[in-house]
């Protein structure tokens, strides 16, 4: 397999963990699993993942937190139109929503889906990925993508998809592990983020700018993160 991020094919192996091998880039430097699942052992693997819909309860409290982190994302906007990409069970698109944004939301899970509709009537919910999304030919001012990268298989389909969902000047805030962040520890693969089959692609900074600007993407500013190792960035769309 080549590597995702810029396709070549020679790379170093780090070890093995939860039965996958893990792999290093010897161009671009990223990790990712050697060998990735097919769509449809991804598929067996979510629909027995329940733990989308865990803490629904605290639904109040993890929208007053994302109405705080997409604040200065409504600030920066063109415009109104609002859509997350793996939106779960929809509390940053009620955040979005409550901010000012016409705000959709679009995820894999069905149950999730369902939890959100019933939940935030006020918001668009459906069910599918960011292809799905872009397939439609509807544009956003802004897009958001929380842990969402991580958890592919390829990265071309997915860079494309934004591309064409992000309207030109519009804005992106993707969020992903940082696997060089000050608090990442040194036996990366003890780190809990390596954790295969759920998350696939592992990537730093330098990473994620290659990846945005290979997209169409200009970064706007890298957030602190201290509490966390986590990369969150905020990228517009070049017109």
């Amino acid at each position: 397999m080549t590597c995702p991020l810029c396709h070549n094919s020679r790379f170093a192996a780090l070890g093995v963990k939860d039965r996958h091998e893990i792999i290093r880039c010897l161009d671009c430097g990223i990790r990712y699993v050697r060998n990735m699942p097919t769509e449809a052992e991804l598929a067996a693997y979510y629909a027995a993942y329940h733990g989308n819909l865990k803490n629904v309860r605290n639904a109040a409290r993890k929208v007053r937190r994302w109405r705080r982190r997409l604040w200065l994302l409504r600030r920066l906007a063109r415009g109104p139109a609002f859509l997350e990409i793996g939106c779960n069970t929809g509390f940053a698109v009620e955040a979005a929503r409550r901010l000012g944004f016409h705000a959709t939301g679009f995820d894999l899970s069905t149950e999730a889906i369902a939890c959100a509709q019933a939940t935030f009537a006020g918001c668009s919910f459906q069910h599918g990925t960011a292809e799905t999304a872009a397939a439609s030919g509807k544009r956003y001012d802004a897009v958001l993508c929380s842990e969402v990268i991580e958890h592919l298989t390829t990265l071309d389909g997915f860079a494309n998809a934004l591309g064409d969902l992000v309207a030109p000047g519009g804005l992106l805030y993707l969020t992903t592990p940082d696997t060089e962040h000050f608090m990442t520890p040194r036996d990366l693969l003890g780190w809990k983020e390596i954790c295969p089959p759920h998350h696939l692609i592992y990537f730093n900074r330098a990473q994620i700018l290659r990846f945005l600007q290979d997209a169409g993407f200009r970064v706007v500013l890298f957030l602190p993160v201290w509490h966390k190792a986590n990369i969150r960035v905020i990228a517009r769309r070049v017109a």
